[in-house]
């Protein structure tokens, strides 16, 4: 699958031709209310305003598109958008990619991530998403978005908004069972306790044995899902002019993580199965104040507190597989706590005829990141413990104006400036500090031929933060590592993106259609470099920079009401990447290769057919081309296609369904290495998997009151 310039014109043209009376004869009167395309109102951005009149590539989904694919957690909802990939290395996803840039991983050294998590304002970045049952919606900002979001937005930010206060009674309980003894029990209740209070509450129990069947110890369960979710929000508004809300999460994820194996299939030898436990709690206070007669006041304080326990069965086998065996484990204790504030001030002059509209923020974060690793150290041939600790402290400022120049022509500006502090200290008496000063900036000109219609030129650059490299530092005494103290740190990435973007919607919305071109530039790009200087079980890891990179593609999203009984959507991206001059440590040349976790192509082709007033059928088919698992090494994923099937009946206020996500039963690569680790082969270098879940069959039931 390949996408041309007529394709890209093709859809530039369908967009352009939407016009006010488009469609005007196509009756919805009888359609069913669930159909019906809606008008998002984006909540990330600086200024909430309508998605299809936001110059750049963005994509939301709602409880209807979970419910459609009958999404359960982030990595089957991620399939849904185009130009979107992830990498697990875990239990579950946790590292995304947004047009091929993003981490796949983190053991020892912290990263600041490409594309950060947003739930409810509060910073989740490399932490992930459990819980998303209570989901009001979701959205995938593409693109460097550093003027609204800062270092964690290189390349994207992924920003959900839960279910909040209303002004009466509402609720929702749902039961889903599904193969491999798993179950999902969700509720979810808000009310208003008086005209100034309202409250939400919402819980979420998910439970699997997993999909891997240990035959070492003849379990099933090694690699499970045990997951616990609970928000609560508490709103208040004294006044017309004030509205204050407080949010609660909870999280306790007691997951096993055993996903590798040796025959490099779904059944592993281990004899000490590892775990991927958080233990996380959140709070934050959000306030908008319209008092001012010149600009509206929002802001959000938000703290989060993080405990992480993962590790795994370094040898991926048992005692007694071979003469040449080796038998260690590996396992990262991490603390996070963040305090973070984010307010600004949004003038009161938007849709004022000929006045500029203009948005004065401040952010301030400080965080701590404390590890303890507990690993075998081969060159003392003895157990043995890392301990490391890092302060970071971020301040900036940014501002962003949007000024009319025609009737239709719009000229918006943006600028960020951002300093970052940070304090490193380890076992190994190293200690850094490392500071920098970023800046990030957009540039678009938009204009509207028509309400339905958007055509944009988009300029903007985004950042990240570089840091240390503590690995490397803490192996760099062995006299075989001595080419690692020139890794001591990385320097931060800067990312140019070019854009253009056409959006148009039919003033029934009986059509939506949006595309987006883009070309980025990388510079002092961000690589995970690895040095394994005797073929054995010891690896060194350190994040380097490369000279430059290329990312380029085009993005094309469609939602057709073909029938008022028949909606099509189809979301498709190509992409081309290239690494710039990277040679590794190991003398390996990868300079002009695609960059890794990059997909050639991507798909999403999905539809609802209403068979009756009760009975619903969702159909989906996702594609996504192979990509190179490594910036370090050849080997790649395998092409695949995912096909989800939904069959619904709505009875009053129940709903029954009974589904199946990759009902083909396609093993889907999401975390990929290249070494030797099976002693039974003399250690062999191949490549081992880790894959995404089976074909899952499923029956899920909620009440809505």
């Amino acid at each position: 699958m390949c996408f041309s310039p007529s394709l890209l014109n093709t859809a530039i043209v369908a967009a352009l031709a939407v016009s006010p009376g488009a469609f005007a004869s196509a009756s919805t009167d009888n359609l069913p209310a669930v159909t019906a395309i809606e008008r998002f109102t984006v909540q990330g951005d600086l200024r909430q305003q309508n998605a299809a009149q936001l110059a750049g590539s963005l994509s939301v989904a709602t409880e209807q598109d979970l419910a459609r694919q009958s999404v359960q957690h982030l990595d089957e909802l991620l399939n849904q958008f185009a130009n979107v990939n992830y990498s697990a290395g875990a239990s579950r996803g946790r590292f995304i990619q947004v047009r091929g840039i993003g981490e796949r991983s983190e053991f020892v050294d912290t990263i600041n991530p490409s594309v950060g998590i947003l739930i409810d304002g509060i910073d989740y970045s490399g932490l992930g998403i459990s819980g998303i049952s209570d989901i009001a919606q979701f959205e995938v900002f593409r693109g460097p978005e550093a003027t609204r979001f800062g270092a964690n937005a290189l390349a994207g930010m992924l920003n959900l908004i839960t279910n909040g206060p209303t002004d009466s009674a509402e609720g929702k309980a749902s039961l889903t069972l599904a193969n491999y003894d798993s179950y999902q029990l969700a509720g979810q209740f808000s009310n208003a306790i008086n005209s100034q209070w309202g409250y939400s509450l919402s819980l979420e129990q998910q439970v699997s044995d997993g999909f891997i069947k240990n035959t070492h110890l003849n379990r099933d369960d090694t690699n499970n899902i045990d997951e616990f979710t609970g928000r609560f929000k508490l709103a208040f508004q004294p006044g017309d002019d004030l509205k204050l809300q407080l949010i609660s999460h909870v999280v306790d994820q007691d997951n096993g993580y055993d996903a590798f194996s040796l025959d490099r299939d779904r059944t592993t030898l281990s004899d000490q199965p590892g775990q991927d436990k958080l233990r996380s709690k959140a709070l934050a206070l959000q306030a908008d104040y319209r008092g001012l007669t010149f600009a509206r006041l929002q802001g959000q304080l938000s703290w989060l507190d993080a405990d992480m326990d993962y590790g795994f069965d370094e040898d991926w086998s048992h005692v007694g597989l071979h003469p040449d065996e080796y038998s260690t484990t590996d396992r990262y204790l991490r603390d996070r706590e963040q305090l973070t504030l984010d307010y600004r001030l949004v003038s009161n002059d938007a849709g004022r005829l000929g006045a500029s509209d203009w948005v004065l923020g401040v952010y301030a974060a400080s965080k701590e990141f404390d590890l303890t690793r507990q690993f075998w150290n081969w060159d003392l041939w003895q157990a043995d413990t890392f301990a490391s600790a890092l302060s970071r402290s971020n301040l900036a400022l940014y501002t962003e104006l949007s000024t009319p120049l025609f009737e239709q022509l719009t000229l918006v500006s943006g600028l960020r400036l951002e300093r970052y502090e940070d304090e490193y200290a380890d076992s190994s008496a190293n200690q850094i500090n490392n500071s920098d000063t970023m800046w990030g900036a957009k540039l678009s000109l938009n204009y509207q031929p028509s309400p339905q219609a958007l055509i944009y030129l988009l300029a903007s650059r985004g950042y990240k933060a570089g840091g240390v490299n503590g690995d490397a530092l803490a192996k760099a005494a062995d006299d075989n590592l001595n080419e690692l103290l020139t890794k001591a740190s990385f320097a931060p990435e800067t990312l140019y993106n070019a854009e253009f973007g056409v959006k148009g919607t039919a003033l029934d919305q009986s059509l939506v259609t949006r595309v987006a071109a883009f070309y980025m530039w990388r510079q002092d790009m961000q690589v995970k470099g690895w040095l394994n200087p005797d073929s054995g079980p010891q690896f060194a890891g350190f994040i380097d920079n490369a000279g430059s990179g290329r990312n380029y593609g085009i993005e094309i999203e469609n939602r057709l009401q073909l029938h008022p009984q028949f909606t099509l959507m189809l979301s498709a991206s190509w992409l081309k990447t290239k690494l710039g001059n990277y040679v590794t440590l190991d003398g390996d040349d990868f300079s002009g290769r695609e960059q890794a976790q990059a997909p050639r192509f991507s798909y999403n082709l999905a539809a609802d057919w209403y068979l009756s007033d009760a009975l619903t059928f969702n159909v989906g088919l996702q594609g996504k081309d192979a990509f190179y698992y490594s910036d370090g090494h050849n080997q790649r994923s395998s092409r695949y296609e995912l096909l989800n099937l939904r069959l619904s009946y709505q009875l009053q206020q129940w709903q029954l369904a009974l589904w199946s996500r990759n009902a083909l039963d396609q093993d889907v690569g999401v975390r990929g290495f290249y070494f030797g680790n099976d002693p039974r082969d003399g250690y062999e270098p191949h490549l081992y998997e880790q894959f995404a879940e089976p074909r899952r069959v499923g029956l899920s039931a909620s009440y809505q009151f």
